[in-house]
């Protein structure tokens, strides 16, 4: 009997060191309004290890996961329901903030609000439906700086607002014996009319003089925790949007290599489902608590989340979608359009010969893009004809067909040379492309001269999946991208197999820009921004350098992408 207990008792203990060996994970997501942990499967990880260290059952894992069998596999992410037990700790804090939000709004219903720690001029004028003017007269105040946590404020437009002063100076007292609100999290939810948020933002931040700056953000301590929430809208109206899961996959790896480098971070997923309601919901119940925010994608996603970060001086980061909102806590990872010519102006700037070619159906947006670009070009317009050979017809002005031209002829001539293909049919541009390639290998063959030549690219070309890239190489076409990602390049091509061995996928160009966006900004967070504008950021393959233009930090970066005739691919 004492050795049956002996041996219940060792075993027990390896099971507890099993249970033990296996780290938590600090990663949630929020699906369909429940939580999740992130779990990447480690070395000796076991359905029961997992279940021991989360507090859940096996079998709720292998529910959420689809899982056939018990195997695990090294390196797979797994999702881990939240315990019951867990979500009431860790909602504690969260029940506060959504009884001091219910108190706020049954203060609405009243004439008389009570001012909360955190709440500005401009949130309650959203609140009760008054403009900023008109709540500053109605309670005698000369300035929003004047508002106070604690003071009772007068919200309803009636009899005469200046009269009110003295009744409100008597209930809030000297203002100037008022204690300043700190640590409180603003609690202001309001939807921002997206037309107003500028200039609204603006009001609010007058103590920064006109001049962002990127002291603003509180660095943290090489040992403390930092907190993150990834806010992207996974079910934009109702659908799942595969490119957003592309993003969180990579932001995950990303987390996986800042751990490795010793930094502590605590990561929040939140759906925002393309919705301003449903985040400033989330705002107001205190569900987005965090020193850095990641997202969302979708321009009307951010009005509600810039006040909040305003007032808590939290960097909010548009990783794919260049947003245009006048505010110093927002970067933007993409670059504006009107800088997408910059790579490519020394193509167009009249020191060469260019040579526009249309066919039946050609790109409406790539033809005013290139012509925003051309400045004193020498220009040369043809349509293209297929059966036609080497031959093209110059275009007239109504795009009809003018006279034929041997394009040969035009080849040799000894001046440098830039085709630009309008065409919008990927067989009208393979064949354009084909018909240059062959006629410049005909020339040389003769033993003839010809002009060097580079042909500059519609980046939609990319995604035709009917064009052999070999075409590219053999007329030196030349991109602007928003993305680079190389898979022969070594950086590219180990994240490549990382990303297929976790998730079973070919990572996509938006895999890549997650991966970017944690690591630049939670690294900036412990580094601080000092420098952030001076230095170009180059986490995997694509280069960033951020400028502050029009109110909010922006990557001026586009990328040229050079097919190069020796067969190389150049990021220039």
């Amino acid at each position: 009997m004492k050795r049956l207990r002996l041996i219940l008792v060792v075993l027990a203990m390896v099971l507890v060191t099993v249970a033990m060996a296996t780290e938590p994970s600090k990663t949630t997501v929020k699906y369909h309004g429940k939580k999740y942990y992130v779990h990447k499967v480690q070395e000796g990880d076991t359905l029961y290890s997992l279940a021991t260290v989360y507090g859940v059952s096996q079998e709720s894992i292998i529910e959420i996961n689809g899982l056939s069998s018990s195997d695990l596999m090294l390196g797979a992410m797994l999702y881990v329901p939240i315990a019951d037990g867990a979500e009431d700790k860790k909602g504690a804090a969260r029940g506060e903030s959504k009884r001091h939000a219910e108190g706020k709004k049954r203060q609405v219903e009243k004439d008389v609000h009570i001012v909360a720690p955190g709440e500005t001029i401009y949130s309650l004028s959203r609140t009760y439906g008054l403009t900023q003017d008109e709540l500053l007269e109605l309670n005698g105040l000369s300035d929003a700086s004047e508002l106070k946590a604690g003071m009772e404020l007068c919200v309803q437009k009636s009899g005469n607002a200046r009269g009110n002063k003295a009744e409100c100076d008597a209930r809030n007292g000297d203002l100037s014996s008022r204690n300043d609100n700190e640590g409180e999290m603003y609690l202001g939810g309001e939807e921002l009319a997206a037309e107003s948020v500028a200039c609204d933002l603006q009001t609010e931040m007058e103590f920064l003089e006109g001049e962002a700056s990127t002291s603003l953000f509180t660095k943290v301590e090489p040992n403390m925790m930092l907190q993150v929430t990834l806010l992207l809208p996974f079910h934009a109206r109702g659908e799942s949007k595969e490119n957003i899961v592309d993003f969180y996959r990579g932001v995950l790896l990303a987390m996986e290599d800042l751990k490795n480098s010793g930094y502590s971070i605590e990561l929040t997923v939140l759906d925002s489902e393309r919705n301003a309601e449903h985040i400033s919901d989330m705002i107001l119940y205190g569900e987005i608590n965090a020193q850095l925010i990641i997202g969302p994608v979708y321009n009307e996603e951010f009005a509600p989340l810039l006040s909040y970060a305003v007032e808590n001086n939290i960097p909010i980061v548009s990783p794919l979608q260049y947003v245009d909102y006048d505010c110093p806590v927002l970067f933007n990872m993409p670059a504006p359009a009107e800088l997408k010519g910059a790579p490519v102006a020394g193509l167009l700037d009249g020191s060469r010969e260019v040579i526009k070619i249309y066919a039946s159906n050609n790109d409406t947006t790539f033809i005013n893009e290139v012509n925003s670009i051309a400045t004193n070009s020498s220009e040369v317009a043809l349509n293209f004809q297929f059966n036609r050979g080497s031959y093209f017809y110059t275009r007239n002005s109504n795009g009809s067909n003018g006279s034929l031209v041997n394009i040969e002829e035009l080849m040799r001539t000894k001046s440098e040379k830039v085709f630009v293909v309008m065409a919008s049919s990927a067989t009208d541009v393979d064949r354009i492309l084909t018909t240059l390639s062959s006629t410049k290998s005909s020339i040389r063959g003769r033993g003839l001269t010809y002009g060097d030549y580079t042909v500059l690219g519609n980046r939609e070309w990319l995604k035709m999946t009917s064009i052999d890239h070999d075409i590219f190489f053999h007329n030196d076409v030349v991109f602007v991208v928003p993305y680079y990602a190389n898979r022969i390049d070594e950086v590219v091509r180990l994240f490549d197999g990382r990303y297929i061995a976790s998730f079973g996928a070919l990572p996509s160009r938006t895999s890549y820009r997650g991966y970017d966006a944690a690591m630049i900004f939670c690294r900036m967070m412990y580094e601080g921004f000092d420098g952030f504008l001076d230095v170009t950021h180059t986490p995997l393959a694509t280069p960033y350098k951020f400028e502050y233009r029009d109110g909010a930090y922006t990557n001026t970066n586009w990328v040229r992408q050079h097919y190069r005739h020796d067969s190389k691919i150049v990021v220039e």
